[in-house]
C-alpha cells in the first residue's frame, strides 16, 4: 500500500482557544467538526452526533442507560482522575462560554473543535487538564434574507432484544429442573394441557384468557398458561420529529442569524408516558461599528421538558425478564393484572422536569493596529429547574371485578408521596484577552 500526501487541509483555520489558527501552525492535537457532518445525523443532541466521528473522542453510555435526559460520559484518550471527587471530563465551552452541550440545538452548530493534549489546552490551564471542546454557533451572511427549515421523522425501534422462551418450553424446563432436584413438579398436568391448548388456541371460555383464579383473585406463574412475550409486551418502535427553522442576512457592516428549533422525542416503552421535548431559540448579530471596533450579541432561550413514570427506575427494567410467560398482562376484565407492574407504570403517578437557560453575551473586538486584536466579552446565563415526583395509590381488580390497594414498590399498599423541587442558578463571566 502506497499513502500519498494531501496537504489540502493544512489551510483550513481552526479555533484553538483564545484564537485561531491556520491548521499547519498548530502544535497541538487538534480536531474539527464542521456543521455538515452534524447536520448529516438525526440524533437528539450533540453527543450523539460527535460519536465516531473525532479520533481519540470517547463517549460512553452512563449508568442511566438510553434514558431520554441522559447525556453520554465523555472523555479524551481514555480515562483519568487525579484524586478524589475529581472528573475527567473535558471542558466544555460554547462561543466561548462553559455550558452543558447537550442542551443546545445540534443544527445550531457551525463548528466544533477538540483541543486533545496539553499543548493545545494549556490555555485553560487547570480547567482543562483532560482536554477542551469548544462549540461555534452559526452566524449570519451577508448578503440576502435566507430563510431554511429541515425537518427529520426517526423510527426507533428497541435493538439486540432477549429472546423469551415460549411457556410450554418454560413450563417443561421448570418441571424437569423441579424432578431433579426433589421431585416434585411446579406446574400440574392440568395447567400443561392449557398451556399447549393456549398456544395452539384451542381454548374456549374463561380459560381463553390463559390464567385461573382462587379465593377471589387471579392466579399468576405456575397457575397461569397464557403465552407472553414480556419484552415485547414492555417495549414497542415509536415515530419522533424534529423542526428547525433559521433566517440570516445583512449587510458588510451588520450581519444577523435568528434560528427555533423544536425536538419530540419518546422513549420505547409500552407503559407510560416517557417523553423529552425540547425548544430552542437562539439570535446573533454581528455589528462593523468602525475599521477599529466590532461587535457581537448573542442570546440563546432553551427550555426542555421531559416526562417519565414514576416507577421507571432500574429495578422495573431488571424485573422485565423475571416474569414468567405464563403470567398474562390483563385479566378478563380488562385490567392490568397485579404484580407485572404495568399498572405502576400506567396510573402509579409520573415524575416531570422542566429545565431552563436563557444566556446572553457581548463580545467587542478592537483592532487599534492591523492583525492586533483585544478582545473584552462578558456572559450571562440564568438557569432554572424544577421537578415533580409524585407516587400515586394504585388498584388490582379481584375476579368480581371489584378494586383493592396494592403495594406499590413492595410496602404497605395505598403508599402515595410528593416531592417538589426547585432550583436557581446565575452565571457570570468575562474575559479580557489579546492577540
Amino acid at each position: 500500500i502506497t499513502m500519498q500526501e494531501d496537504a489540502e487541509v493544512l489551510d483550513e483555520v481552526v479555533i484553538v482557544g483564545y484564537g485561531s489558527q491556520k491548521k499547519v501552525n498548530v502544535t497541538g492535537a487538534v480536531s474539527m467538526v464542521d456543521s455538515k457532518v452534524i447536520e448529516s445525523r438525526p440524533v437528539s443532541n450533540v453527543s450523539q452526533a460527535l460519536q465516531g466521528v473525532v479520533p481519540g473522542l470517547n463517549l460512553t453510555v452512563p449508568t442511566t442507560g438510553g434514558a431520554l435526559d441522559a447525556g453520554m460520559n465523555i472523555s479524551i484518550r481514555g480515562a483519568g482522575t487525579i484524586g478524589d471527587g475529581s472528573s475527567s471530563s473535558p471542558l466544555i465551552l460554547i462561543d466561548g462560554m462553559e455550558g452543558d452541550m447537550n442542551s443546545i440545538n445540534p443544527n445550531d452548530i457551525e463548528n466544533i473543535s477538540v483541543l486533545k493534549d496539553a499543548a493545545a489546552s494549556s490555555i485553560y490551564g487547570s480547567r482543562a487538564p483532560f482536554g477542551v471542546i469548544l462549540i461555534t454557533t452559526k452566524s449570519g451572511k451577508a448578503g440576502r434574507t435566507s430563510v431554511n427549515y429541515s425537518t427529520n421523522v426517526r423510527f426507533k425501534s428497541p435493538m439486540s432484544m432477549p429472546e423469551m422462551m415460549d411457556s410450554w418450553s418454560f413450563a417443561n424446563y421448570w418441571n424437569e429442573a423441579g424432578i431433579n432436584q426433589n421431585g416434585n413438579i411446579k406446574f400440574t398436568q392440568d395447567v400443561m394441557d392449557k398451556i399447549l391448548a393456549f398456544q395452539q388456541g384451542t381454548l374456549t371460555g374463561p380459560d381463553a384468557a390463559g390464567i385461573s383464579w382462587q379465593d377471589g383473585e387471579w392466579k399468576k406463574y405456575a397457575g397461569a398458561w397464557a403465552n407472553t412475550d414480556w419484552f415485547k409486551e414492555q417495549y414497542h418502535s415509536i415515530v419522533s420529529n424534529e423542526h428547525n427553522i433559521s433566517v440570516n442576512g445583512g449587510t458588510d457592516k451588520v450581519t444577523y442569524m435568528v434560528s427555533a428549533g423544536y425536538m419530540g422525542d419518546k422513549g420505547l416503552t409500552r407503559h407510560g408516558d416517557d417523553r423529552l421535548t425540547r425548544y430552542n431559540l437562539s439570535g446573533k448579530i454581528n455589528a462593523t461599528l468602525s475599521k477599529y471596533v466590532k461587535l457581537m450579541y448573542n442570546t440563546k432561550f432553551i427550555r426542555e421538558d421531559y416526562d417519565r413514570p414514576t416507577y421507571m427506575t432500574g429495578a422495573f427494567f431488571h424485573n422485565i425478564a423475571r416474569r414468567w410467560p405464563t403470567c398474562a398482562p390483563m385479566d378478563p376484565n380488562g385490567h392490568y393484572m397485579p404484580n407485572m407492574e404495568i399498572i405502576q407504570l400506567e396510573e402509579g403517578g409520573v415524575q416531570t422536569s422542566q429545565r431552563n437557560w436563557y444566556t446572553n453575551q457581548l463580545q467587542a473586538i478592537f483592532e487599534p493596529i492591523k492583525d492586533w486584536r483585544i478582545v473584552v466579552e462578558g456572559s450571562m446565563r440564568t438557569y432554572t429547574r424544577k421537578q415533580h415526583w409524585a407516587v400515586l395509590p394504585i388498584y388490582g381488580y379481584d375476579v368480581n371485578n371489584k378494586p383493592y390497594l396494592l403495594s406499590w414498590n413492595g410496602g404497605a399498599a395505598g403508599y402515595s408521596e410528593v416531592q417538589d423541587e426547585r432550583e436557581d442558578e446565575d452565571y457570570f463571566s468575562g474575559n479580557i484577552y489579546s492577540d
